[in-house]
């Protein structure tokens, strides 16, 4: 099963990823991320849930990916969307996690709380923002969101990682 292999090799997995990440140009990178922000929370921006964002960044860092973007809301009330940067921005709150724990909470099988109360998931700046963000994150279950073999390779890598303590 390719999942268990991943997961064995999960220090060169993510080596490849940032060297995939650093080759790729950085437009089709915020293009690529913003589609999949827009699809994946487009109904809690069809509910103004993410309104909270309009004129405000929130930075995500991935250090173990050495991977670093931005992101707000743009547009009117009518429709508005999820923008990525991988730009720096003026960000008022800075959330950072390394891929392990962000595929835990992604995948449901760790929460939001447990990893900020573990300090695997930090918040700096705008307290208060970064935990609406989290709150919020809390409240989205990725199963029917995304393509179902994704949803079943991230629900199986997860509990991969679960098993393997050294990969948190």
């Amino acid at each position: 099963m390719v999942i268990p292999k991943v997961v064995d090799h999960w220090p060169r997995v993510i080596s490849g990823l940032q060297r995939i990440g650093s080759a790729v140009p950085k437009p089709f990178l915020e293009h690529v991320l913003s589609g999949m922000l827009n699809h994946v929370l487009d109904a809690e921006l069809r509910r103004h849930k993410l309104d909270f964002l309009q004129q405000q960044w929130v930075r995500i860092e991935v250090p173990d990916l050495e991977l670093i973007f931005s992101v707000t809301v743009v547009g009117s009330a009518h429709r508005a969307r999820l923008r990525a940067s991988m730009q720096p921005q003026q960000a008022s709150v800075t959330m950072r996690g390394n891929s392990a724990s962000l595929l835990l909470m992604m995948s449901g099988q760790v929460d939001p709380d447990t990893l900020f109360f573990r300090r695997k998931l930090l918040i700096k700046g705008d307290t208060e923002l970064g935990l609406q963000v989290k709150n919020l994150l809390d409240t989205i279950e990725l199963e029917g969101r995304l393509p179902a073999p994704i949803y079943r390779a991230t629900q199986q890598t997860a509990a991969l990682i679960l098993a393997n303590p050294e990969l948190r």
